[in-house]
């Protein structure tokens, strides 16, 4: 969610950078044809399955990852033939010998296992498990945003924004974590909403999780529009292209974006752990993973924080698991940049067809 809500701000901060009304004598972009609507639609199937693959391969898959435990107490064996009428050999063992299979590999070690046992356990829509909750995760967080109003250049301004909502709205991510790591559950995904005392033990971790995550992201911004960096995507030379000032304000973004990504990879990783720890009893997980996280985790009935910390939630996480769960976002961030270079290709090649032209009106110049 950090990262999607990341870049969701970079694609604003370029857009309101890059948006200006096109005086008079200015080109601007024409649709012609039976053409464009085929762009149009190109353009939504981009859209369509680059968001189920980020979710699904994205956040979805590299959760479960995060908290799949590498050694299960799981073993299979399998029983030797016993022949009754065989004689006794003094020199043989008493018990029956038995062979242990070698132990199965996590389920979430390949992409292609994950989905066939979410499908297994529940359902052909498993792979949107928990949709709902992160649609009305979006809608408040849009709501929350659109009562704090802000300059697009005040970066300092967006960071502590952007903290404080992620905080507000820290029990609706850890609702998103229940539903997507446990089993089905008859419960309507509002009432897999915690109450107070839930939020008051999550906050802290959203907070670290956001201000790692954001910081990494809007300093870089801040120190940038510092330098004088955004003046000429915020004043474009008379004659330049949109295009052009669309991909100045993108080349800039894309560092900060960049760096930000990286950290928020063992940020989330220590937030999606912490939340797991909390996950009620009444719920059974999806895929194996201790709840105690090694003796970590005490019940609050017991007096206990009821929840991993901080700190035990990346101490925990052992070196198999961080494997699984970094190959989970890289096999996930590469299947994305092969959808984004397909529908490129195909948006390109339209452009060049004549579906969309940049000119004056009546020249497809």
């Amino acid at each position: 969610m950090a990262i999607s809500s990341l870049v969701r701000r970079g694609v604003e901060a370029v857009s309101d950078i890059s948006s200006q009304q096109p005086a008079p004598n200015q080109p601007t972009i024409h649709f012609a044809g039976w053409l464009s609507a085929l762009f149009v639609f190109t353009v939504l199937a981009f859209i369509a399955i680059g968001f189920s693959v980020e979710y699904t391969y994205g956040m979805l898959i590299p959760t479960l990852a995060a908290i799949e435990d590498s050694n299960p107490d799981i073993y299979v064996r399998i029983d030797t033939n016993h022949d009754a009428n065989k004689p006794v050999d003094a020199s043989e063992p008493d018990v029956d010998p038995e062979i242990e299979a070698p132990r199965p590999q996590p389920i979430t070690s390949k992409l292609r296992t994950t989905i066939q046992h979410l499908r297994n356990r529940a359902g052909f829509l498993s792979r949107f498990r928990g949709l709902s909750m992160l649609t009305t995760y979006g809608i408040a967080q849009v709501m929350v945003l659109s009562i704090m109003p802000f300059s697009i250049d005040a970066f300092l301004s967006q960071f502590f924004v952007s903290m404080i909502t992620s905080v507000l709205l820290a029990n609706l991510q850890l609702a998103w974590v229940h539903i997507v790591i446990s089993e089905p559950s008859p419960k309507r995904f509002y009432q897999r909403i915690p109450g107070f005392d839930a939020w008051k033990k999550i906050a802290p971790v959203v907070a670290f999780e956001h201000t790692v995550t954001a910081a990494a992201y809007y300093i870089p911004l801040a120190l940038i529009s510092a330098c004088g960096g955004f003046k000429g995507a915020e004043n474009p030379t008379d004659g330049d292209a949109p295009a052009k000032t669309i991909a100045s304000a993108a080349t800039l973004v894309a560092l900060p974006a960049l760096l930000s990504f990286v950290v928020s990879i063992p940020a989330r990783a220590i937030f999606i752990r912490v939340a797991a720890s909390m996950l009620p009893e009444e719920h059974e997980s999806i895929v194996p993973f201790d709840r105690s996280f090694g003796g970590k985790v005490s019940p609050a009935i017991v007096g206990g924080s009821g929840k991993l910390s901080i700190m035990d939630a990346w101490k925990t996480f052992d070196r198999p698991a961080l494997t699984r769960f970094v190959k989970a976002i890289a096999k996930g961030f590469a299947i994305e940049v092969a959808v984004v270079a397909l529908f490129g290709t195909l948006l390109i090649v339209q452009v060049w067809a004549g579906a969309v032209t940049y000119g004056f009106t009546g020249n497809n110049a």
